[in-house]
């Protein structure tokens, strides 16, 4: 066991050195480092290329083979983009961090929820790169948000330290967390919340998302009918050749303030999905969104044997 614990210790530090090092270099190589990461996992079996595969297929069946082979390709290799940005950003200084947006659509929503002075619920699906609005929406307020720890502690701490130098405030995805977002969403404070993975069955309900029944968060309804919380949706797009990244705010239907909790999640995976029509390729299609389905139905990737 102590052997076991050394080399457990060893790995968190070896990839906080990888981390550290490629946030040494310009962005665009970085990303060019993180496209051929994506190359490599086209190549050979992987879960994160068969889950990719099966989940086009799901969502995007009136694509013609060709069209949905040339997206997967290109999502993966925006997912290797993913893995070597967060380098460069979890190292960033604020500053630095802010200088890598290029344009910001539709502000005006955020400013409208801003002077409503209720509380934002703050919605952000895993599209582009999500660390980058960290760096743009703290400049603007002071904003709390949930994250899940990292296994390894080391990992886990360095984390936490470089995205908490933007000023925002981390709350783990624990009950004690998630008391905190409550309480800070009563008091009017701007709250963030990554709403597209799959709950526990009973924080979820089935909700259609790109026209599949997707296990969803209970969560978002929760704190919208516990508070006068305004929702508003952003994301980033990618820019091409380490240009930078453009940053949108949507604005979700007013369904989502429902009392009844599938009504609010269909609202939300709407909302998500007007979110990923803009980028399709940078969307997380690496998870396993539809692993749960109604009716104890058959899961889509153990069928397809992809554990």
């Amino acid at each position: 066991m102590p052997a076991l614990l050394y080399r457990g210790m060893w790995m968190g530090h070896i990839i906080v050195a990888i981390l550290k090092l490629s946030g040494l270099i310009p962005l665009r190589w970085a990303q060019r480092l993180g496209a051929g990461i994506g190359y490599l996992l086209s190549r050979f079996r992987n879960r994160s290329r068969e889950v990719a595969r099966l989940n086009l297929e799901l969502v995007y069946p009136q694509l013609c083979d060709q069209e949905r082979q040339q997206l997967w390709r290109e999502t993966l290799r925006q997912t290797g983009m993913v893995s070597m940005e967060m380098g460069v950003l979890w190292g960033a200084s604020p500053e630095k961090g802010l200088s890598l947006v290029r344009n910001v659509h539709n502000l005006e929503y955020l400013q409208q929820a801003l002077a409503e002075q209720k509380g934002v619920l703050f919605c952000v699906p895993h599209l582009g790169n999500w660390e980058v609005l960290n760096h743009y929406i703290t400049q603007l307020t002071d904003v709390v948000a949930m994250y899940r720890p990292a296994k390894d502690p080391v990992l886990d701490r360095w984390m936490l330290n470089s995205r908490q130098k933007t000023g925002i405030r981390l709350v783990p995805t624990t009950s004690a967390g998630v008391k905190e977002l409550f309480r800070s969403i009563k008091r009017g404070e701007f709250v963030g919340i990554l709403p597209d993975q799959e709950p526990r069955p009973r924080s979820g309900v089935f909700a259609p998302f790109m026209g599949m029944p997707a296990l969803t968060p209970k969560l978002c309804h929760e704190l919208l009918q516990r508070s006068d919380a305004v929702a508003l949706f952003g994301f980033t797009r990618r820019l091409p050749k380490g240009e930078g990244f453009d940053i949108h705010f949507v604005k979700p239907d007013d369904d989502i303030y429902s009392e009844d909790a599938v009504t609010s999640a269909t609202a939300l995976n709407k909302a998500i999905e007007a979110c990923v029509q803009h980028a399709p390729e940078q969307y997380q299609w690496t998870y396993k969104r539809f692993k749960r389905q109604p009716d104890n139905g058959k899961n889509p990737y153990r069928v397809a044997k992809i554990r």
